[in-house]
């Protein structure tokens, strides 16, 4: 498999972000349970990746990189919106 270059990986990422956006932005309109829906949803659903895509010694890595990811996300979300605080990652060597 040929390695994407940081451009298509970008354009990739865009159209997943909007694709998201766009649907949050949808569940946000429909209500307080539709949005909440919508991300134990895309949770639900990146789990089940994971566990049809991996063989059982990739669950652990990409579940780790998940999270740091999202919390990566929540820390550049919240700074923002200008909120003050500090995601701290707790790290097992």
């Amino acid at each position: 498999m040929s390695q994407m270059t940081q451009e298509e990986l970008m354009q990739r990422s865009k159209e997943i972000v909007d694709f998201l956006s766009e649907k949050n932005e949808e569940a946000k309109t429909a209500g307080i349970d539709q949005h909440g829906h919508f991300y134990t949803s895309v949770a639900f659903t990146l789990g089940s990746l994971i566990g049809f895509d991996f063989k059982p010694e990739g669950y652990g890595p990409m579940i780790a990189t998940m999270i740091e990811s999202l919390t990566d996300g929540l820390q550049a979300g919240v700074q923002g919106k200008g909120v003050n605080g500090t995601f701290i990652k707790i790290v097992r060597d």
